[in-house]
């Protein structure tokens, strides 16, 4: 029987590539597709009227505002916050001012969440060009951890809901470590200030970032400037920038969230060290172990073998674990923005470590840096190869002697260090032994499976976890995707958005909200009365629309009373309602009917 030939053209083609180029078209592929779909989601989620105020309508006002000529100005607060109509009351974001140029050419939230997809895929660029260097010769790896990247629940979570300006932070630490690999230190500074400028508590973590070059790249200078720069923004932000644009006001609204430390920060401090147990008693719950679970599994574990890159995490982790609303650390919102990049980060070095061990239990040379690389690594390299992590302990333990022997010189202190010291030692040759007794375990399974077969295990794992992963967080998920495309009550819903006047003061429920905040007044429902510096200005809106149809069951009697309550009372009165969306206008504004009731009792128009 005559064999067949494969000469269909993409077959030959493919036969031509090397596998680099095959990772870089995989790449693409990815990011294309990754942009492509989550836009399309976003904005159908976006036109499906599934956004919402909090947080779509809050920043289209405010990038609004900005373009005008009205920075950080917006009253979409509702009876979410009671302060000034600007948001440097509560949350500092000066990467505002760039991103209002987006609304050059006209105002529309889309552009915002088309945006957030488009950077957000583009992370993983320096992610695939990072794992590249650390392994040159394995690109189909690189690949496999950019797609890693773009396939975490945790960054699927931050893209689908709404617009957050911390997003950006995502790609541009990503950037940030990309340009520190290549010793473009001025490009390395601008992306970090970038990111700290997304959000008032990234700062700390830039400042982490800092303290990271200076332990692990022993680079104290720029170290030392990126850990006091960025610590004193974050304290600027929250201790001078805050209560100075809400005087005599709360500092920090979302206190709440941590009252079980204390009713105040620094109640709170006070606490944990009087009672540091509360931690252990109050914040070690399965939810928040899950959560822990969930971000490293994304990465395959492989961050667990570069825990000093997760250094720069702290802050966020700890905003997230000790936080009482579950949001927090359910892995599905904005507040994982600073902690996917450093754990992507950690994964590659982690994958570098394990691609070192492997070589040397399986007794050869670390063949997986190019040759000019070789040449110039060749002592370092020797250094790494010969206990990766019992020199780590060395280290740790030659640091900790060293501290523990001056210490000793102090008389207070010389009784209760010297009893410290040989448990100290004692823990490290511990440690020390476990791991040569895991090595010599591990040096018959690697000769079993060679180098160049390990890549292709560890893209499969990294697949493996992450397709996991995916269908553990699938159910926080569902809640942000579109369930339909546009039809016949999407568009009465327009039709009613559009009797409203563009420089008409609105109320509007929180799913009807984002649609209506490209004006200089617009609260949430069931608010009707926006702030403003000028006290001589009627707060009262001159519109009301809720969407009943989007009201929780066991709220919809409440809202439809307030409702009624609003037209009983003759300050507004029925324009219109249709597809369950209830449109009310003022008096003052519109003269119109005004029935005793309309919920139930009305036909629909």
């Amino acid at each position: 029987m005559r064999r067949l030939k494969l000469n269909f053209f993409p077959f030959t083609y493919l036969s031509r590539l090397t596998p680099a180029q095959i990772a870089w078209g995989l790449l693409a592929l990815a990011m294309l597709c990754y942009a492509a779909r989550m836009s399309q989601l976003t904005v159908l989620r976006y036109d499906t009227f599934k956004a919402t105020a909090f947080d779509l309508g809050n920043m289209d006002q405010v990038l609004w505002n900005t373009i005008h000529g009205r920075p950080f100005q917006f009253t979409n607060q509702g009876d979410n916050w009671y302060g000034p109509p600007t948001r440097l009351a509560f949350h500092i974001e000066p990467i505002l001012l760039p991103l209002s140029l987006l609304y050059v050419f006209g105002a529309d939230p889309r552009i915002l969440l088309i945006f957030q997809s488009v950077a957000l895929a583009s992370g993983a660029l320096p992610i695939f060009l990072l794992m590249r260097k650390q392994l040159p010769r394995w690109p189909l790896l690189a690949a496999a951890m950019a797609c890693t990247y773009l396939l975490m629940p945790a960054l699927l979570g931050v893209n689908a809901f709404d617009f957050h300006p911390v997003s950006i932070a995502t790609p541009l630490l990503l950037y940030a470590m990309l340009a520190f690999s290549y010793r473009r230190y001025g490009w390395f500074l601008l992306a970090c200030i970038l990111a700290a400028s997304t959000k008032e508590d990234v700062p700390f973590a830039v400042g982490l970032l800092g303290l990271l070059i200076i332990l692990k790249y022993k680079m104290p200078r720029l170290g030392t400037l990126l850990f006091v720069g960025g610590f004193c923004w974050g304290l600027l932000a929250f201790i001078v920038i805050m209560p100075h644009f809400y005087p005599g006001g709360q500092h920090n609204n979302f206190w709440y969230r941590y009252e079980a430390l204390g009713s105040t920060p620094g109640a709170a401090i006070i606490n944990i060290l009087l009672h540091p147990w509360l931690l252990f008693t109050t914040f070690i719950t399965l939810d928040r172990l899950y959560y822990l679970a969930g971000i490293f599994r994304s990465s395959g574990f492989l961050a667990l073998l570069a825990p000093e890159m997760l250094l720069p995490t702290l802050p966020s982790f700890a905003v997230n674990l000790l936080s009482t609303d579950p949001i927090l650390y359910s892995g599905a919102y904005q507040y994982n923005a600073p902690i996917i990049p450093f754990v992507m980060l950690a994964a590659i070095e982690g994958a570098g470590r394990l691609a070192r061990l492997w070589c040397q239990w399986r007794g050869e040379p670390f063949a997986v840096l190019s040759e000019t690389q070789e040449k110039a690594a060749e002592p370092q390299r020797n250094r790494l190869l010969e206990r990766p992590w019992p020199a780590f302990m060395q280290r740790a333990l030659l640091w900790g002697q060293t501290t523990l022997a001056a210490s000793i010189a102090q008389p207070a202190l010389a009784r209760p260090v010297a009893l410290l010291q040989p448990r100290i030692s004692s823990l490290v040759h511990t440690g020390s032994n476990q791991w040569e007794r895991f090595s010599e375990c591990m040096i018959p399974f690697s000769q079993t499976l060679p180098l160049k077969r390990l890549q292709w295990y560890l893209c499969a794992w990294l697949i493996a976890m992450c397709a996991l992963n995916f269908f553990i967080v699938k159910p926080a998920l569902d809640g942000f995707w579109p369930d339909h495309k546009p039809g016949s009550r999407e568009a009465h819903m327009q039709q009613l958005l559009a009797m409203i006047p563009p420089d008409a003061s609105v109320s509007a429920g929180t799913n009807l909200n984002p649609h209506l905040t490209d004006r200089l007044y617009v609260t949430v429902f069931p608010s009707i009365t926006f702030s403003t510096s000028n006290k001589n200005i009627n707060n009262t809106v001159d519109y009301v629309i809720v969407d009943l149809n989007a009201v929780f069951p066991e709220d919809k009697d409440s809202t439809a009373n307030v409702l009624n309550q609003l037209v009983r009372s003759r300050q507004f009165c029925y324009l219109r309602r249709a597809e369950g969306v209830v449109l009310l206008v003022k008096h003052s504004v519109r003269s119109c009917s005004a029935p005793t009731t309309f919920v139930g009792s009305r036909p629909e128009q």
